[in-house]
């Protein structure tokens, strides 16, 4: 077989022509001033929770969710919830809205000595809620004394 193929180079193919813009500078803006020109002094610092009430505030918030679910009978909450909460509780029970709610994460904080303030992303099948509660130390006991839930985002459940 005498038939010599001699290669070839490939066609060169150019990339199409794109001319660039020179990006206009505009007059640098100068961002408003908040009505306070001075910075607001911290109220409060920063306070670590000792793990312990970290757990017992996770516990409660559990089981409250158990409670809204219909996993844990109301009654089991009554020393560990103030009336306005337990009335609120027991009402959204009652109403059966919230049947797979779960804890997807809780952040905690400690404005005041007895009092922790946490903010609560809750999962419902599909959707986030959000839920904000406050618990209070009183006769050795922590409460939940303010519990707050955005089920719907033109509606928020509230009890104080």
């Amino acid at each position: 077989m005498n038939s010599a193929i001699r290669p070839t180079r490939a066609p060169m193919v150019l990339a199409p022509a794109v001319r660039l813009v020179e990006p206009v500078l505009l007059e640098p803006v100068q961002a408003p001033l908040l009505p306070w020109p001075t910075s607001v002094e911290q109220v409060a610092e920063s306070v670590d929770i000792a793990p312990r009430v970290q757990r017992i505030v996770s516990q409660l918030t559990n089981a409250v969710i158990e409670v809204l679910c219909g996993r844990r009978a109301l009654e089991h909450l009554e020393a560990h919830l103030r009336a306005p909460v337990y009335d609120l509780v027991g009402h959204l029970r009652g109403a059966r809205l919230l049947p797979a709610l779960s804890l997807a994460s809780l952040h905690l904080q400690q404005p005041a000595d007895h009092v922790i303030e946490a903010a609560a992303r809750l999962r419902d099948d599909h959707r986030s809620v959000a839920a904000a509660l406050c618990f209070t130390r009183s006769d050795g006991r922590w409460r939940m004394c303010a519990l707050e839930l955005a089920l719907d985002p033109a509606v928020v459940l509230r009890s104080s």
